[in-house]
Formats: structure tokens, C-alpha cells, sequence
């Protein structure tokens, strides 16, 4: 009996386990492209949330030297200055050495060479070291490889912004008491971080005049800034608010429904 309760409570708590796992994971999504990007909370975000979103946690990153070709490599395939003077110069043949001579027989002197002859060559280390000076400039040039693209370039900006879809009411300002933990949320973060100023922005889809919802998103954004000075006590010197009606949608079509937000960008 009590196994068969067992197995009914866990098949009745299943469904609600991955519907609630489902429902966390697609809670936040990154909407809007380029400087428009913007994480919108489909739920009411923690504090933490929040705050990775406009003011993240700076990444250490180390670097590191590499030597690829050019005047590096040549300079590590450079001999020492103590291999050249030991081991540079090579041995002379045993028939060109001079033979030994007695200390009481004076040392002849060599004969004059003709004006014609060579000059005698340069010691072996000193060529060696000449040629690796004037080799080593062209390997660079040969070798040389262009700068890595810097990593703004590379990778796409974060959204420096979020957002909320406050189910307002129909040509009304008044936030709904189920929306007011979005705005909540604004709040304990603004307390936590009092140097933290933001942008509220109103807007709307395309529906209806441009002046009606130029003025419904204004009032909007008006409600939320004074809701988180009221409640939340926040000095409305830190709060600016700005209606942006459709003018700035984030879905392709501008009356998909996806454009009715409320947007909070950092100001600092």
C-alpha cells in the first residue's frame, strides 16, 4: 500500500519537476541585435541576474610569449657569444700548423706579399656572427605574421541591457500587483549598488498612432521610475525615463507583441 502511494505522488510530481526545469532554462533570452540587445526575464530575476548583466565580473586573462619565426627565431638559433669564442673557430689541419722551433733560433720573418694578393679571410666565428647580423632582418620580414584581430572584433557584445514584458493594461500606466516583483528585483539591486544609475524605457509595438504610443510609453516608463523611488526609496537622480514607443522594436515584424517591454539600461 504504501509503495502504490509512493509511486503516485512521484508520477504526479514528475510532470511538475520538468515543466518547472523547463520553464528555468528558458526564463532569460538574449533578443534585439547590435547596440539593441537586450536579456529579457520571463520570470522576476534575482539580484545576481541582474547585476551580471550590467555590471559583470571582469575576466582575468593571462598572456603568454611566443617566438614564431622572424629576428626571434633567428635570435634563438644564434649561437652564445661563449660558443663562438670556444667552439667557433675552426681547427687548423695539422699540415698548416707551423713547425716547432728551438728558443735559440730566431723567429724568421714572413715574406712580404705582392699587392695583388688577398687580404686573409675573417676568422670563422666573426663570418658566422656577420652573417647571422645581417641574415636575421629578412627572416623577419619573410617570417613576420599580422597581429590577431582584437577579441572586440572577434566575439559579440554582451546585452548591456534587460527587460521586462509588464502585462499592462489596454492604454494604461497602472503596474499590475503580479509584475510588481520584476521591478522589485530593480530595486534591491539599485539599493546594493548606490553609484548604479538607470534608463527606464517604455515600449510599445506598432499598433495605433505613433503620437498614442509615443505618450503611453513615456507614462509607463514614468510609472515604473516612480514606483522604485516610492517603494524602494531611491533617489530619483539616479532614475531617467524615456517613452521610445515603437521606434525601437526588437522582433522582426513591429507588431508582434514582443515589443511591448520595459527596458532599464545602465547610466554610470
Amino acid at each position: 500500500m504504501t509503495k502504490s502511494i509512493l509511486s503516485h505522488t512521484l508520477l504526479a510530481t514528475l510532470p511538475m519537476l520538468a515543466a518547472a526545469w523547463a520553464g528555468s532554462v528558458s526564463a532569460q533570452t538574449v533578443e534585439g541585435s547590435g547596440s539593441s540587445k537586450v536579456m529579457m526575464f520571463d520570470r522576476p530575476p534575482s539580484v545576481e541576474e541582474l547585476r551580471e548583466v550590467v555590471a559583470p565580473e571582469p575576466k582575468i586573462r593571462t598572456r603568454s610569449i611566443e617566438i614564431i619565426g622572424g629576428a626571434a627565431g633567428a635570435a634563438a638559433k644564434r649561437p652564445r657569444p661563449i660558443d663562438e669564442i670556444n667552439y667557433g673557430t675552426a681547427p687548423i689541419p695539422p699540415a698548416a700548423q707551423p713547425a716547432p722551433q728551438s728558443e735559440m733560433q730566431p723567429v724568421a720573418q714572413p715574406a712580404p706579399q705582392p699587392a695583388a694578393q688577398a687580404a686573409p679571410s675573417r676568422p670563422a666565428h666573426k663570418q658566422r656572427r656577420q652573417e647571422v647580423r645581417t641574415e636575421a632582418p629578412a627572416a623577419q620580414t619573410a617570417t613576420a605574421e599580422p597581429p590577431a584581430a582584437p577579441v572586440a572584433q572577434q566575439q559579440d557584445a554582451a546585452p548591456q541591457a534587460f527587460g521586462f514584458r509588464i502585462n499592462f493594461a489596454l492604454n494604461s500606466a497602472d503596474i499590475p500587483a503580479e509584475s510588481a516583483s520584476y521591478i522589485d528585483a530593480v530595486g534591491a539591486l539599485m539599493k546594493e549598488d548606490p553609484t548604479l544609475g538607470l534608463t527606464v524605457e517604455g515600449h510599445t509595438d506598432a499598433s495605433g498612432s505613433l503620437s498614442h504610443n509615443m505618450l503611453l510609453s513615456q507614462r509607463r516608463a514614468v510609472s515604473v521610475g516612480e514606483y522604485l523611488v516610492r517603494v524602494h526609496r531611491i533617489d530619483p537622480k539616479r532614475i531617467t525615463v524615456d517613452g521610445k514607443g515603437p521606434t525601437a522594436p526588437i522582433a522582426a515584424n513591429p507588431y508582434d507583441g514582443r515589443n511591448r517591454r520595459v527596458e532599464f539600461k545602465p547610466t554610470h
